[in-house]
């Protein structure tokens, strides 16, 4: 892996690929599956555990096409960290936070989903 961006053109992402990453549906394209909570890490094997097989990747959604957010230095400096050890400067803080982030909504999808159709009222 190299430190080279690759160019996206807008009208080449793939809707379907998008949605169904907010689902349980696999990707049409084969990416990389998440696993669920409480399946185990591959450890042992020779395989990369499963942190790293989800966390330390380049994410594929280009930086400049998501918003800005701020954190807290201590974990913004703990990340980077992270970046540059475990990722050998060969990804973003920003495909780490996706990464992370990817994980948590697919681990808590239900929950989520769950309390907000709780709280949330219809508009007719």
């Amino acid at each position: 892996m190299g430190n080279e961006r690759k160019k996206i053109n807008l009208t080449d992402i793939d809707e379907d690929s998008i949605v169904a990453s907010f689902k349980e549906e696999p990707p049409a394209d084969g990416q990389v599956q998440v696993a669920r909570k409480g399946t185990p890490a591959a450890k042992g094997s020779g395989e990369k555990s499963e942190y790293l097989r989800l966390s330390i990747h380049e994410s594929p959604v280009c930086a400049r096409l998501g918003k800005t957010i701020y954190l807290r230095k201590e974990f913004h400096e703990r990340i980077q960290k992270i970046v540059q050890t475990i990722g050998n400067n060969e990804m973003s803080i920003f495909s780490y936070v996706d990464n992370v982030l990817e994980q948590h909504f697919t681990t808590y999808q239900d929950e989520i989903t769950e309390e907000y159709r709780k709280r949330s009222t219809e508009l007719f």
